[in-house]
C-alpha cells in the first residue's frame, strides 16, 4: 500500500489519482477498439469518451460527498481533494445517464450500441481504480482472521484501520472486474449479443451481482442503511443487476446500427 504520494523529482503523485488516470487512458484505448467493431468512427469515439470521462469523474466525486457527508462537513476544501481516495462509481454512472442524451444527439450516437460499446471499457477503468483504493487503504474489507493467506494489514497512514488482517475487497474487486472486461470483449464480437443492450445488460448484471458480493465484504462506510440493512451502495447495485437481467432476457429489438 502507498496512501502517501510518490516523488519523482519536483512532481507527487498519489496512487490513488495515478491508478485513476491509468484507469481512463486504458479504457480510452479499449473503447476505440470496441467502437471500430461496431461501426463508430474514431472521432466520435474520441470526442464521446472525453466528455464521459469528464462527467463520469465529477458525477463519482458528487456520490461520495452526499453518502460520506460527515467527513467533509467540516472540512469544506477537501470535497475537491479527490486524489485521496473518494469516488463512488454509481455516482458517476447516475450522472452519465442523465448527461448522455443530449450528448448522443449531438454526436448522432444510438444509446444502447454506445453502451454496448463502453462496457468492457467501464469494466477495465473501474479494475484500475480499485488498485487506487488499495493504494489509498479506501474500501477496505472487513477483519478476518491473522492466519487468512489473503489477509492484508494497512499502516498508519491509510485510510484503513491499521494494524488489523483485513480481507483485500479492493484486489478481489480489482481482479473480477478485469475478468468481467476480458468476458464483454468477447461478448460484444459474438452473434449472441448482436441485439442492442445485450452486452451493456451483460456488464450491469455481473458488476452489479459482484457489488454487492463484495459489499457484504466490505468493512468501510457506504452510507446509513435505508432498507434493513443495506446501504445506497448495494441497493444501487441490486438495482443494476435487475436492469441487467431486464436487458438480457426481455430487451428484442432488431440489431441497430450506431
Amino acid at each position: 500500500m502507498f496512501p502517501e504520494p510518490l516523488t519523482l523529482g519536483p512532481l507527487h503523485f498519489s496512487v490513488y489519482g495515478l491508478m485513476a488516470a491509468t484507469g481512463v487512458l486504458a479504457a480510452l484505448a479499449l473503447f476505440s477498439l470496441t467502437a471500430r467493431q461496431r461501426g463508430l468512427t474514431p472521432g466520435q469515439a474520441r470526442d464521446f469518451c472525453f466528455w464521459m470521462v469528464l462527467i463520469g469523474v465529477l458525477g463519482a466525486r458528487i456520490g461520495y460527498v452526499i453518502f460520506h457527508w460527515p467527513e467533509f462537513a467540516d472540512r469544506m476544501v477537501t470535497v475537491f481533494a479527490y486524489w485521496r481516495g473518494g469516488l463512488m462509481f454509481q455516482g458517476g454512472v447516475v450522472l452519465a445517464i442523465v448527461v448522455s442524451p443530449a450528448i448522443l444527439k449531438r454526436y448522432q450516437l444510438a444509446f444502447w450500441p454506445t453502451m454496448d460499446v463502453m462496457a468492457p471499457s467501464l469494466a477495465l477503468g473501474q479494475s484500475f481504480g480499485r488498485l487506487g483504493c488499495f493504494g489509498a487503504g479506501c474500501c477496505y474489507g472487513r477483519p478476518t482472521g491473522p492466519d487468512n493467506p489473503l489477509a492484508v494489514i494497512f499502516p498508519l497512514n491509510s485510510q484503513a484501520p491499521a494494524g488489523w488482517p483485513l480481507w483485500p475487497t479492493q484486489l478481489m474487486d480489482s481482479l473480477g472486474l478485469a475478468a468481467l472486461s476480458l468476458i464483454l470483449c468477447w461478448a460484444i464480437r459474438s452473434e449472441s449479443f448482436r441485439r442492442p443492450g445485450r452486452v451493456a445488460g451483460l456488464y450491469l448484471l455481473i458488476a452489479g451481482l459482484t457489488r454487492v458480493g463484495m459489499d457484504f465484504m466490505r468493512g468501510d462506510y457506504r452510507g446509513d442503511p435505508i432498507i434493513g440493512n443495506l446501504p445506497p451502495t448495494t441497493l444501487t447495485a441490486m438495482a443494476a443487476a435487475g436492469l441487467g437481467l431486464v436487458l438480457l432476457r426481455l430487451r428484442q429489438p432488431s440489431p441497430g446500427a450506431f
